[in-house]
């Protein structure tokens, strides 16, 4: 049992790692977006800045979108490794 709970605190170990990373590019996001918008207002409507502007913060609005998907992802990918790192032992040893 001992070795269990040692595994699954290893596991959880490297959960901080993704944790940070996605709140870093969260953050990273949410200032890019401010930045590009304040760019874009400061530009006259019609010109080539005001269309690049509009056409990147769109494209940072869209990709925030898949922000709940990446994070499901990094969550599956941890509850996996907690299961086959707590089970992956446990199975009969068979040689033959």
């Amino acid at each position: 049992m001992r070795k269990i709970t040692e595994q699954s605190k290893s596991q959880l170990g490297g959960m901080a790692s993704s944790v940070l990373a996605i709140s870093v590019a969260v953050i990273v996001l949410v200032l890019s977006l401010v930045i590009i918008q304040e760019l874009r207002d400061t530009q006259t409507a019609g010109t080539e800045a005001y269309s690049a502007a509009n056409a990147s913060l769109i494209g940072l609005g869209e990709f925030s979108d898949f922000i709940t998907i990446i994070v499901l992802a990094v969550v599956a990918g941890i509850v996996l490794s907690i299961i086959f790192g707590v089970f992956g032992g446990m199975g009969g040893s068979r040689r033959r």
